[in-house]
């Protein structure tokens, strides 16, 4: 009991000392209520004396907290409807486009390749076809140089030709990431899997992949011609009204020539021998490597129905993303260049 006693005249006579020097000063400190625990005592002023807390950094996490919650709104407001009618124009425009473009380019694209332009058509097809024979070939690990009527390649698979393809497309992989190309990225993984796909083959079936990407390196590379219409906005594709609106034609062109050779009558497949050349490729296809005709065709136009539905694919997202740009105009306040025709 008298320790008890002991201690609190210590604990009385410090308070009270305490006391006395603030009332000597100039001024008290006000009391504080802690904003945590509603704790209220005049010797509290910079941290609770029930709860512990600092009140400057408990201030400090409800401003930040405040602050987060308050993100939303601005951005809500950023995207109202209102926004200069230029924006707007250019978002209608837009939508427009990439609701007729496309459509349109094909079905011109069709006409054109069944009138007399189907010879200046195929001439601009041809240098697709042979690109799709060279590019397959480099798949396969063979040195191929494409010309116009024929693509050059090696006889036997080159693991030079393969480190170098594959340095290539990692070294443009890794630029994209750095610059957060994520489409890119994506691509350069594609055509990483696609490698060792062809790698994993064997040679008498690499040889026939090569000479079936002849019309099949053909469509995809003109459905990557028309995916490019697709470009972002901040893209040189997009800003450049000729090459973006070109790249499209040359793409629905080469396209609809190909798919018109192996959709149409058997007749119209060029079966022989290519002057100066050798067998033309449904020939090799089918008297070297055992493909039936059916087969051939078949597979044709199975490639070609993956094209058409990564066309449709890309064609409804461009129309839904073009959608809410009109929607949202203020979306675009941040390009402010339109592309120049």
């Amino acid at each position: 009991m008298s320790l008890f006693f002991v201690h609190n005249r210590v604990y009385r006579s410090t308070r009270y000392s305490r006391l006395s020097n603030l009332r000597a000063g100039a001024a008290a400190p006000s009391r504080m209520r802690c904003p945590k625990c509603q704790f209220d005592h005049e010797l509290q002023t910079t941290e609770c004396l029930k709860c512990g807390i600092v009140f400057s950094r408990y201030q400090a996490a409800l401003d930040a907290k405040k602050a987060a919650f308050a993100v939303p709104v601005v951005q809500a407001a950023a995207l109202s409807p209102s926004a200069p009618p230029s924006i707007r124009n250019d978002a209608l425009t837009e939508l427009k486009c990439r609701a007729l473009a496309l459509p349109l380019a094909l079905i011109v694209a069709r006409l054109a390749a069944g009138t007399g332009l189907r010879l200046a058509v195929g001439m601009l097809a041809m240098v697709l076809h042979e690109s799709g024979h060279a590019i397959t070939a480099w798949l396969s690990g063979r040195w191929a140089i494409p010309t116009l009527w024929v693509t050059l390649h090696g006889e036997g698979r080159s693991w030079w030709v393969v480190l170098a393809l594959t340095a290539a497309v990692v070294f443009g992989g890794f630029q994209a990431w750095k610059a957060q190309r994520w489409g890119w990225v994506c691509a350069c993984g594609a055509v990483l899997i696609l490698q060792l796909i062809f790698l994993s083959l064997p040679s008498f079936t690499d040889e026939a992949l090569i000479i079936f990407g002849g019309d099949g390196g053909a469509m995809v590379l003109a459905t990557i011609l028309m995916a490019t219409f697709y470009a972002p906005r901040e893209s040189a594709l997009y800003k450049s009204w000729g090459l973006r609106w070109g790249l499209l034609a040359i793409g629905a062109l080469t396209f609809m020539h190909v798919f018109r050779t192996w959709s149409g009558p058997l007749e119209d497949i060029p079966f022989g021998e290519i002057e100066g050349v050798n067998l033309s490729d449904p020939s090799l296809l089918t008297e070297m490597y055992g493909w039936s005709v059916t087969q051939l065709v078949d597979r044709y136009l199975g490639l070609a129905m993956v094209c058409f539905v990564a066309l449709l694919a890309l064609y409804v997202w461009g129309l839904v993303s073009a959608y809410r740009e009109v929607r949202f105009p203020a979306r675009l306040s941040s390009y402010t260049t339109s592309p120049t025709p």
